[in-house]
């Protein structure tokens, strides 16, 4: 059906309902005004009817009043002659409208003499009925007259009476007058109320105008006022009628009832004729209707979306978006067509950015790094962007159709193939996962890959996501492993590597029961050295210290440069005799060291201590502080000498010392003599002062102030270290409290040991004193260092995500010294790397150190990590890390450490544009 049918039908349908919806109001209206006119009716018949009961009283207890006056009757009354008062009431008795009279004596032994109409009315059983003898007991008892309708042996008579009095006063008797109302009374009555009329007893029917058959007249007794008019039904025809009761003469029994009644039918006859007359009118209209609806709808509704669905179909068949629809209706039709036209304009400016997209799509595709791949329900790839020609030098058709596993079957990529072919409902996502392959041409490539499952309707569909070539990272971190694990300038291995192969010497040692010797070696006077002749010979006086070392070590002996003017030798299966003698040697060969880039005379000379392991200590880091001791024990005898650890008197002097200290730390958690000093912290930006590192001093009953470097490791030998660093938290958190409102954007950083660092006590005061302090938790950092960090990975990871959901920041301290991998920050959440100071103090002059902060800070920046570099302490140094690309850097050129948080901002030194800075 068409839309204009629709819209005709519609038509139609709505004014049927309308008609439909006037004809049942107008019937229920009706309905309404032909019951009210006929209970109006039916209310002045009953008016009329009662008007006409009281007239027949007052006439019939008129004639009564008449009788009784005739002196005759009164004589023969007197004398109580009852043959002579019953010929005088045949003689008045024919009198109109009486059937009944009656005179009931006092005197004369009280025998009623009647006369009647009927035979039966002078019975005896009549003229002692109980209606009657109620009438006649009122007036014996007193009532000027009586009066009240009875059924007596099924007739019904209007009954009056009066008292016959005497001349001489009293009564005489009493007069009872009858009026039957017959069938020829009730259809007198239907003319006098204009109504049908029906008197009746129960089922007994004393008159009635109304047809016979229909509801039987008994049911429609005593009903409820509420529900007049009743609704009947008689001789085939609907009546309305009011039922009323006929009351005897105590005007409370029902002799009778009456029920006056008025057809239904003949109210709604001219109605009848009013609604066929309206339904043929009605039907002219809808016929009238439905034709003007189908013109109207054809001009203004079916022509319009006609126009408009053949705009749709050609544009759906890729017509042109640029046309228009031209509806001139100032209607909801020409709203849509302008909404029509907004759209095609909408779609238009969508097809042109969708168009932009896919070349955006495309050119990122091809211009990007990496390389974009999708794969079909098979493993199959599907699409591989152009970009993977620049990353592997193979083109993408190589790809399409084929699985990884066919590109690169020289590899084993079946951990590749488990993420993008899983089995059935296991298809997730994945994240940074690296494989190696094998090009054609024999190179090796790393690469890096994520992928998410392609789901249509939750069916897989598929792979897809990206790729990107991460050898040169590769190559960046193996570059970097290097660079920690070796001094720049030496060659030799550094202290941090050193260590580990030490510890793998000492456990081979155990495992055969054999000995070696360790020998750490530290130039004697280098600093003045440096200040005298310049650090360009100290350098050179180290290469070359270096070269005697390596020349006098076999190949399985381990050498390195632990510290600036230190060296480590450890020598597997060599004794006490041999080491002294091979110690005697290296002194030697040391004192013959020249350096040749100064003229100035130089002598260089070394202290040796020598500890024999695994007998005197079986870790690396004891073993090497048993050399330290030995060592300073060369100095302190002289110089230019060799000490072995002796487990007595060097034991005694060291634990002398470590409980001194202990003392020092006690005495002050008493009395609170712990003091805090802060060391500014730059930014390399502005020169704006970010935050302030919070250091401790311990001042002595003297006033002299102790460094840290005294008291801290006796603090960690004997367990004292956690009260410290709570005493530091609390003292640091009240300082940053009591900053005033020009210094509320400064932050303070505070150290924590590394046994604090995943002790849930600690952390569990560090959350009571933050939310005591009541600061902003970002104006927090706390510092763990790399080592302390890299021990315990998970407990660290944990106590840093802690610190981090209360809002404070973490900074990785002394980072660089124990590196062996940055895939360890990945479960690291930090927000600062402080790049080791063993990197910085000779960063302007040594090229490795330069090499190795630039890759730091490349990395760090590649994570969102900032950088902060410490012991800065020259212009040049500043200008080559703002080149470089530190973020924030800190050491004496900044500010010495002070007991105020105050500082002014740092002068930016004439250097590389920011920009080339952030760029490396």
């Amino acid at each position: 059906m068409k839309i204009g049918q629709k819209n005709t039908l519609f038509v139609v349908a709505l004014i049927l309902l309308v008609l439909a919806g006037v004809a049942v109001s107008g019937f229920y209206l009706i309905k309404r005004h032909v019951n009210t006119a006929i209970d109006a009716d039916l209310k002045r018949a009953h008016a009329v009817f009662v008007q006409a009961e009281k007239d027949a009283f007052a006439r019939m207890l008129s004639t009564a009043r008449g009788i009784a006056r005739e002196p005759a009757l009164v004589a023969a009354l007197l004398t109580g002659d009852a043959p002579t008062v019953r010929s005088m009431l045949e003689d008045l008795y024919p009198r109109p409208g009486i059937d009944l009279l009656a005179l009931y004596p006092i005197k004369g032994g009280g025998e009623s003499i009647a006369e009647g109409r009927k035979p039966h009315f002078t019975s005896r059983q009549v003229l002692a009925s109980k209606p009657i003898r109620e009438l006649v007991e009122r007036i014996l008892a007193g009532q000027p007259e009586a009066y009240g309708n009875a059924l007596i042996f099924d007739t019904f008579l209007r009954l009056g009476a009066i008292p016959v009095e005497s001349p001489l006063g009293g009564v005489l008797g009493v007069l009872v007058t009858g009026e039957e109302v017959a069938q020829s009374r009730v259809e007198t009555l239907k003319q006098l109320v204009r109504a049908d009329v029906a008197l009746f007893q129960g089922n007994v029917i004393l008159g009635s105008t109304l047809p016979d058959g229909g509801t039987p007249y008994h049911e429609l007794a005593y009903p409820d006022e509420r529900r007049m008019p009743l609704r009947f039904q008689a001789g085939g025809q609907d009546y309305l009628g009011h039922v009323y009761r006929v009351l005897a003469g105590d005007g409370a029994t029902t002799a009778a009832h009456l029920l006056l009644a008025h057809s239904a039918d003949s109210y709604w006859a001219p109605y009848r004729e009013l609604g066929k007359r309206g339904l043929m009118f009605s039907a002219l209209v809808l016929l009238v209707a439905a034709l003007l609806g189908i013109g109207i709808s054809r001009a203004t509704l079916a022509r319009p979306i006609m126009q408009l669905a053949a705009t749709t179909r050609s544009i759906a068949s890729g017509g042109d978006l640029e046309q228009r629809v031209s509806i001139g209706h100032n209607d909801e039709l020409g709203e849509l067509a302008q909404s029509f036209n907004r759209m095609l304009e909408h779609l238009s400016a969508s097809r042109a950015e969708l168009e932009r997209n896919r070349q955006r799509f495309r050119d990122f595709a091809q211009s990007s790094s990496d390389w974009l791949w999708e794969t079909d329900d098979e493993c199959r790839l599907v699409y591989v962007s152009p970009g993977v020609t620049q990353c592997l030098g193979i083109r993408p058709e190589h790809f399409v159709g084929r699985h990884f596993a066919d590109i690169f079957p020289n590899d084993d990529i079946a951990a590749l193939s488990e993420r993008i072919c899983p089995e059935a409902d296991r298809h997730y996502p994945f994240k940074d996962f690296e494989l190696c392959v094998t090009l054609p041409d024999g190179d090796r490539r790393y690469l890096r890959m994520n992928g998410m499952p392609v789901l249509e309707d939750g069916a897989f569909r598929g792979y897809r996501g990206t790729a990107s070539d991460i050898t040169k990272v590769r190559q960046h971190e193996e570059r970097l492993s290097v660079l920690a694990n070796q001094d720049q300038l030496t060659g030799l291995t550094n202290r941090r590597r050193f260590l580990v192969d030490l510890a793998h010497e000492i456990r081979r040692a155990q495992a055969r029961g054999g000995h070696g010797i360790l020998m750490l070696i530290d130039l004697d006077h280098l600093k003045m050295i440096n200040d005298t002749a310049g650090h360009a010979v100290g350098d050179e006086i180290i290469v070359q210290v270096a070269g005697v070392l390596t020349a006098q070590s076999r190949g399985e002996d381990l050498v390195a440069r632990v510290s600036g003017d230190e060296f480590a030798v450890a020598f597997p299966e060599m004794t006490p005799e041999q080491a002294r003698e091979k110690a005697t040697q290296i002194l030697a060969e040391i004192a013959r060291c020249k350096p040749r880039q100064t003229k100035l005379p130089v002598s260089v000379s070394a202290s040796i201590g020598m500890v024999m392991f695994p007998d005197q200590a079986s870790e690396a880091v004891e073993l090497m502080a048993l050399a330290d001791t030995a060592m300073y024990a060369a100095k302190d005898a002289g110089r230019n000498r060799i000490r072995c650890y002796s487990e007595g008197d060097m034991a005694r002097e060291r634990m002398g010392t470590l409980l001194a200290s202990r003392n020092q730390v006690m005495e002050a958690l008493e009395q609170d003599r712990f003091e805090l000093v802060f060391q500014p912290i730059a930014s390399v930006l502005d020169g704006g002062i970010h935050h302030f590192e919070t250091l401790v001093r311990i001042r002595d009953a003297h006033g002299n102030q102790i460094m840290p470097g005294t008291f801290i490791p006796a603090a960690e030998q004997f367990g004292l270290i956690g009260r410290v660093d709570r005493v530091i938290v609390r003292k640091a958190l009240k300082r940053l409290a009591a900053l005033p409102e020009a210094q509320q954007d400064i932050g303070i950083s505070i150290n924590l040991s590394g046994l604090s660092v995943g002790d849930s006590d600690m952390l569990a005061y560090i959350e009571r004193e933050v939310s005591a302090a009541g600061v902003a938790p970002e104006r927090i950092t706390f510092e763990v260092t790399e080592t302390a960090a890299c021990e315990n990975m998970a407990r660290a990871a944990e106590f840093i995500g802690r610190i981090g959901q209360m809002g404070c920041k973490i900074s990785l301290d002394d980072f660089g010294v124990g590196f062996s991998s940055f895939s360890y920050l990945k479960n690291l959440d930090v927000d600062y790397l402080k790049i080791d100071g063993s990197f910085i103090r000779d960063i302007v002059r040594s090229h490795g150190d330069r090499l190795f902060v630039k890759a730091l800070v490349d990395v760090a920046r590649g994570m969102g990590i900032r950088t902060i570099a410490e012991f800065v302490e020259s212009r040049e140094a500043f200008a080559l890390l703002r080149r470089i690309g530190v973020d924030y850097v800190q050491g004496y050129y900044i500010g010495r450490p002070g007991p105020e948080i105050a500082a002014k901002p740092l002068e930016i030194p004439e250097g590389a544009p920011v920009s080339q800075a952030l760029a490396g």
